[in-house]
């Protein structure tokens, strides 16, 4: 009776604990990706980021420098085989793009809003600048847990983050959306994954 009595109070407090355990709210989640990323005063210090990103597309692969200012300024410059062939820019909110073969050519309102920088600035800034986040559930991908958000800026424009269920930091975004809205304006999904932390 002692051991039957024990399995039954074994068996209650598992079952009370199973029904404890709940997943992480949209709080939570943004939480746990601001401690990842060194706090909130961390993040909020940056001022500039620079990195290196590479462009793979179905026919060529480009590498680039992108680099970002906390006041909204943006620039990108591509290049192949060592020689820059692509520079696109906001300065001032407005864009502007520089080809071999057509110069510099001033960008649309279109175009400025497509490149604004929205990656510098941490998750818990989002709705102070009058932008959405929402919690749209978990998705694994190539064997990693991502919980996936849903940020909706003020003009529309929504992103999909991937932020590792573990780490707390966001490995992918997708977008769909033209990948150079002044050069073809056609919409394509496009993904990006972020490494090196």
């Amino acid at each position: 009776p002692f051991m039957r009595t024990l399995s039954s109070l074994t068996v209650a407090l598992l079952t009370l604990t199973a029904c404890t355990v709940r997943e992480p709210t949209l709080d939570d989640v943004i939480a746990k990706h601001v401690a990842a990323r060194g706090g909130a005063t961390a993040i909020e210090a940056v001022r500039v980021f620079e990195g290196e990103i590479e462009i793979v597309e179905p026919s060529f692969t480009v590498d680039g420098l992108y680099v970002a200012t906390r006041d909204g300024s943006m620039r990108v410059d591509i290049s192949a085989g060592g020689e820059r062939v692509f520079t696109e820019a906001l300065d001032r909110g407005h864009s502007w793009s520089w080809s071999p073969s057509h110069g510099v050519k001033e960008g649309t309102s279109q175009g400025a809003a497509a490149l604004l920088p929205i990656k510098l600035f941490g998750l818990h800034e989002m709705a102070a600048r009058g932008h959405r986040l929402a919690l749209q559930g978990r998705e694994t991908i190539d064997g990693t847990g991502y919980h996936v958000l849903r940020l909706t800026l003020a003009d529309g424009f929504e992103t999909l983050y991937y932020v590792n269920a573990e780490s707390g930091l966001i490995e992918r975004d997708r977008q769909r959306r033209a990948f150079h809205v002044d050069v073809n304006p056609k919409p394509v999904w496009i993904e990006t994954r972020y490494e090196d932390h």
